[in-house]
């Protein structure tokens, strides 16, 4: 049985963010809004529409419409601008194989 795997790094103290999903839909979902978490925190909620607004980012209202292959590109949009300002942080996910 196939699973999917998101993972957060915080490379200063070693800590990892690790979670299990059964469709690789909910896997981007969960990396890109911890992606989002982690550069807006700290960011009114009025400020948040503006905040990147060229890239779509909430949860419940814009990422849900996209197909997997679409959230790919949404998530190494946002990793590949986190970069920059989180590089103590790090963004993965992945696809690995269980045996039931």
């Amino acid at each position: 049985m196939k699973i999917y795997i998101a993972i957060v790094k915080y490379l200063y103290d070693h800590d990892v963010h690790l979670t299990t999903h059964l469709t690789q839909k909910g896997a981007l979902l969960r990396i890109i809004e911890n992606i989002r978490e982690d550069l807006t925190s700290g960011i009114d909620e009025d400020e948040l529409e503006e905040y990147r607004s060229d890239m779509p980012h909430d949860y419940e209202e814009d990422l849900k419409q996209y197909s997997s292959k679409q959230l790919e590109g949404i998530f190494s949009d946002w990793a590949e601008y986190a970069h920059g300002m989180l590089e103590h942080m790090d963004y993965v996910w992945y696809e690995t194989e269980v045996q039931v």
